[in-house]
């Protein structure tokens, strides 16, 4: 796997938390929209304008707007990117102490050259150097992980 490529899902990695909570925030919303207890009072009743009952009309918007279909779609959204999230992780487990380091420190936290330099104190070149060689054993560690070309499809897809 190529350096730009390890990047990627790095980035990839760095975005899903951002990415499963507007899913989540989207599902909530959409149940909050089609939840049976719209309509009912505080004495326990049903009471709305147009006939039948509310929840039988609110089942009614839910089929026709699709939102079930998109609800569904989100927990499948969800559950792949839970998945990718624990693929990456154990490759960036599988990763030396030192590259790690630089790789959570670079690509997860945001630390510039010169910030992570001064962390561990070694010269920038050396930094920059050690980092290109942690990608290099990061995209080593994907590929035996396996998955690698769907995750990296879909961490292009993301463009992050």
């Amino acid at each position: 796997m190529q350096r730009k490529d390890a990047k990627t899902i790095i980035m990839y990695y760095r975005s899903i938390p951002e990415m499963k909570r507007l899913l989540q925030q989207e599902r909530r919303e959409l149940e909050d929209e089609y939840c049976g207890l719209h309509g009912i009072s505080m004495d326990g009743m049903p009471h709305g304008t147009s006939p039948g009952s509310p929840v039988e009309s609110a089942v009614v918007r839910l089929a026709e707007s699709g939102a079930s279909d998109r609800i569904r779609e989100i927990e499948n959204r969800v559950q792949v990117l839970e998945d990718d999230q624990r693929h990456i992780q154990s490759a960036l487990d599988a990763v030396n102490g030192r590259y790690k380091n630089i790789l959570t420190m670079r690509y997860l936290n945001g630390y510039s050259w010169g910030g992570i330099s001064a962390r561990i104190g070694a010269p920038d070149s050396t930094v920059r150097h050690w980092d290109s060689k942690a990608l290099i054993r990061f995209g080593k560690a994907l590929e035996d992980a396996g998955e690698t070309g769907e995750i990296l499809g879909r961490a292009t897809r993301a463009r992050v």
